[in-house]
């Protein structure tokens, strides 16, 4: 009888299994907390992963695709998620305030930034004028 190449039931249960552990361990490795802060700050900001992937500079560079499966994991994946959840907790306060600061403007604010002409020279008290009135746009 010739061998089967299909393994036996146990063993493809034993495969399949040890490919998840590995597939975690590999975005562990590769995705530091403040890099899933600044993803999820950055995607709250401008509902665009392409933007993200353009716009924002993480602590290594990913691709539009590992970008997108680290989202989605963050999102749908219970493991990864909670893990990196307790990582972004240990974050110190002025490591997430560095990163709040890296985050992108949405389009509201491109358009509100957009209205300070570029040949005026606008100072510090233009900037603040528009955070005043318009309170609810901006990123606290």
């Amino acid at each position: 009888v010739a061998p089967s190449p299909v393994p036996p039931p146990g063993l493809a249960k034993r495969m399949k299994k040890s490919k998840q552990p590995l597939q975690v361990t590999k975005d562990l490795g590769r995705w530091k907390p403040a890099d899933d802060l600044l993803l999820i700050n950055a995607v709250l900001q401008t509902n665009d992963l392409t933007s993200v992937h353009l716009g924002v500079k993480f602590s290594c560079r990913f691709n539009l695709r590992e970008i997108q499966e680290r989202w989605y994991a963050l999102l749908y994946d219970p493991i990864i998620s909670k893990l990196a959840c307790q990582a972004m907790r240990q974050l110190h306060p002025e490591a997430i305030a560095a990163i709040q600061s890296k985050v992108l403007f949405s389009k509201a604010e491109e358009q509100l930034l957009n209205k300070v002409g570029s040949t005026s020279q606008p100072t510090l008290d233009t900037f603040q004028e528009l955070l005043h009135k318009h309170p609810n746009v901006f990123y606290p």
